[in-house]
């Protein structure tokens, strides 16, 4: 130990690199560990969680995209459960957006279920207050966790007191529960008994709905097998729900510790996280990790002539290989534990930053006994790796040669050395071009030509609900009376959002069945957004029959006006030209349909993310569903959302009011794109950085070695760029081979990334000149600065070298 501290301090210069760069490289290994641990540990809480389940379902409809649910039919927990022997219990869950409150305080916030009785017990939530049991067995009742309770009551003592669902609905408080940890993909502030759905939905036969609003979860007999189980759901469907519906809807299972990574379906409770992003990051922290493993074996190997002489003495004197190996991995492992607590050191300052830019809660208890021992054995492993070569390399010195000054004659670790040099700067390749094909994409999904016009728009949502449905009419007439405001348009849906509301079509030419996306918006919403017609005209006033109408007794096939956009039309085999003044059959139940004739057609918009294909859609002009408005206006930004909210406040006081900028929406939709992106830029230079400290060490350490070679060529004339030149043209080799190397692997992987986005850029050579001409000029700045030293030294200087 004394010996390896003694060569610590005798070459400062390389042990400093050396160190820094295992500290780096350490750091981001285990703040990603962290991170990947957060990661896979949602809902490992939930008792028998690997027995739990929840439903998925496909829609596969010719025609149409294919469309993924979280929910399922409200009957499907009580049919599944009929019909499969292995699911031994199930629950249901519907998030409803209805306002809970009291008196005249009425709030809409996010997580109030409807919830089966066995609800609590079968999440494990942790009651605080009342009976797991009978908290959810009645009608009307409502369970809160802490925060809601304070926050409705301001205390968590609440049992027996009052809420008023949707401004008409008595709730009495029946129990409490502990807030939910934060690693679960289950969002709940309140829990709604289910027996309240008839009073609630306003229908007897709620029950019957086939419409997909129900999060189903079944736990299974252990050891069930999963895909056996799953290829009886045709067989179900076909036998209880209806003949030919095996073809268009297939459910599946999934864990429900998979869920937060694996599922990212419509009807997900909150935003989930990605797997995809677990691997990427795992993988980039442990090739920085390894090649600050490789700078250590650069910088070990090229300095072994410094200690070539040692070693032969000591072999000279008896000492033995194992001995030697046993004193070179004993400086390599005390050199690595050194960097170990560096590394904690930066992981302890930087970590909340980092959590705090991802959103998430990451602790680093380092003091517990397994983190300890995980962490001495990752500094041991990392020693071992990093200084095995360079102790079997040293010990295997000759004693004759070493003292003959023969060692420097081998060309095996020259050439293991380059190889080396040759995979940090691929790696750093590969990143530069993954940030700037990253950066590319990012800007064209920002600056594509969208089909409608974002500028300067607020979207007012919450207009479902009870209190806020009467006031629609009054609330737009109020808002256009300001002259800054330009237009305001009612859909039920706006850009940005999912659209996933579909209703059932026949096909004109095959007279088939199939789904399409379906918008509801008013007579202004074509106007607002600026959307372009092809063909046709939009929707008017001056046109009564523009109106859908339902049937009825009276009417039991009306007719009404669609306008669909231009893939719609060539999805019913139309031209936009030519689809005007057709017809078609829209089904609003198995029993009843109505007749649409398309009056106009659109240009495709980008209504949801570029990584969703335009889907085929029919507006209808339906003033019923105008659950959100869209409000464009010119002037000061801040005075007309004051408007906003002053007249919100004048005609639904009861309800908090929720008003997004649509602009701000539009960025969300790519932030975690926009992570991604910083995080490889991150990488990416933190990667460049320590590839450079081994680079600079090695050049250091060629130049000091060529210090006579560089006195002698000064003497006979050569200038100071000569010189850098030709030691330039040693790294530049390698920096050549490492884009060679580079080009292929990131050409690839950043054509499988780009493949998650349906319009995307073409991958071009740009991305690869700017990290070519990049690693060039890293390798050309470092090894060029050290030699420009070298060769400004005096000639007599360097022929006294040594």
């Amino acid at each position: 130990m004394t010996i390896a501290y003694r060569n610590l301090l005798k070459q400062k210069l390389y042990s400093g690199i050396n160190i820094l760069g295992l500290a780096i490289g350490l750091a981001i290994c285990i703040s990603m560990a962290i991170f990947v641990e957060s990661e896979l540990g949602y809902d490992k809480h939930i008792n028998n969680h690997e027995n739990i389940y929840r439903t998925s379902l496909k829609m596969t409809v010719p025609g149409s995209p294919a469309q993924h649910f979280a929910q399922g039919s409200v009957y499907n927990a009580e049919r599944f459960s009929a019909n499969f022997d292995e699911i031994q219990e199930a629950t249901r869950l519907r998030e409803i957006g209805a306002t809970l409150g009291f008196g005249n305080t009425h709030f809409s916030y996010d997580g109030i279920n409807l919830a089966d009785a066995n609800a609590i017990e079968f999440f494990s939530l942790e009651m605080l207050q009342g009976d797991a049991q009978t908290a959810l067995a009645a009608p009307n009742s409502v369970v809160l966790t802490e925060s809601a309770a304070q926050r409705y009551f301001s205390s968590t003592n609440v049992m027996g007191e009052t809420l008023m669902l949707a401004n008409r609905i008595s709730l009495k408080v029946t129990g409490v529960i502990k807030d939910l940890p934060t690693r679960t993909h289950l969002d709940i502030s309140a829990l709604i008994s289910m027996g309240t759905a008839p009073e609630f939905l306003q229908n007897p036969n709620w029950d019957q709905n086939p419409s997909f609003n129900y999060l189903t979860y079944f736990q299974l007999a252990p050891n069930t097998d999963i895909k056996a189980l799953e290829a009886g759901f045709p067989d179900f469907l076909e036998n209880h729900v209806g003949e030919g519906v095996s073809d268009a809807l297939n459910y599946t299972l999934i864990n429900i510790t998979d869920i937060y990574l694996n599922s990212h379906f419509y009807g997900e409770m909150k935003e989930n996280g990605d797997i995809n992003i677990v691997y990427s990051f795992s993988i980039i922290a442990a090739l920085i990790l390894l090649i600050a493993c490789v700078n250590f074996m650069n910088l070990s190997t090229a300095t072994a002539t410094k200690r070539a002489k040692e070693v032969g003495v000591r072999k000279t004197l008896g000492a033995k290989k194992h001995s030697l190996i046993t004193q070179f991995m004993v400086e390599a492992i005390m050199l690595c534990y050194i960097a170990l607590f560096i590394a904690i050191a930066l992981v302890e300052a930087t970590l909340p930053i980092f959590a705090d830019f991802i959103g998430k809660e990451l602790a680093f208890t380092y003091f517990d006994l397994g983190t300890l021992a995980i962490l001495l054995s990752l500094g041991l492993c990392v020693g071992l790796i990093s200084g095995a070569y360079p102790a079997f390399y040293l010990s295997a010195f000759k004693p004759a040669k070493v003292l003959k000054g023969e060692v420097t004659q081998g060309k095996a670790g020259a050439l293991l050395r380059k190889g080396l040099v040759v995979f940090q700067f691929s790696v750093a390749i590969i990143l530069i071009v993954a940030t700037v094909v990253a950066s590319l994409q990012l800007s064209y999904a920002r600056n594509i030509d969208l089909g409608y016009d974002k500028s300067n728009t607020f979207v007012l949502r919450g207009l479902y609900t009870t209190e806020a449905s009467p006031q629609r009419d009054a609330i737009k007439t109020q808002l256009l009376a300001n002259p800054n405001i330009s237009s305001v348009t009612k859909t039920s849906r706006f850009p940005t959002g999912a659209l996933t509301d579909a209703m059932g079509l026949i096909h004109p030419a095959t007279n088939e069945m199939q789904l399409m996306p379906v918008l509801s918006v008013d007579e202004d919403y074509f106007s607002s957004y600026n959307i372009k017609l092809l063909s046709g005209r939009g929707f008017s006033r001056d046109f009564t029959a523009d109106v859908i109408s339902r049937p009825s007794e009276e009417n039991p096939n009306p007719e009404f006006s669609v306008v669909i956009n231009s893939v719609a039309a060539k999805t019913l085999g139309y031209t936009p030209e030519e689809a005007v003044g057709k017809q078609f059959k829209v089904l609003f139940t198995r029993t009843s349909e109505g007749t649409a004739t398309i009056v106009g057609v659109t240009e495709d918009y980008y209504f949801s993310s570029l990584k969703t294909e335009v889907a085929p859609t029919y507006h209808l002009l339906n003033h019923n569903n105008g659950y959100n408005m869209s409000i464009k206006y010119t002037g000061d930004t801040a005075q007309v959302r004051d408007y906003i909210e002053q007249t919100w406040s004048k005609f639904v006081p009861e309800q908090p009011i929720a008003l997004d900028y649509l602009d701000d929406r539009f960025n969300q939709m790519y932030q975690q794109e926009d992570r991604e992106f910083i995080v490889f830029n991150l990488f990416s230079l933190l990667a460049i950085f320590i590839a450079c400290l081994g680079l600079f060490g090695l050049a250091s350490f060629t130049t000091q070695r060529r210090t006579k070679e560089i006195g002698i060529r000064k003497v006979l004339g050569a200038s100071v760029l000569d010189i850098v030149i030709l030691i330039n043209k040693e790294f530049s080799k390698q920096v050549l081979i490492a884009n060679i190397i580079a080009w292929p692997a990131a050409y690839f992987i950043m054509q499988e990334w780009l493949n998650s986005f349906v319009y995307r850029i073409d991958l071009s050579i740009l991305p690869f000149a700017v990290a070519t001409t990049l690693a060039f000029v890293i390798a050309w700045v470092t090894v060029g600065s050290l030699s420009a030293i070298a060769a400004k030294e005096r000639p007599i200087t360097a022929l006294r070298y040594e």
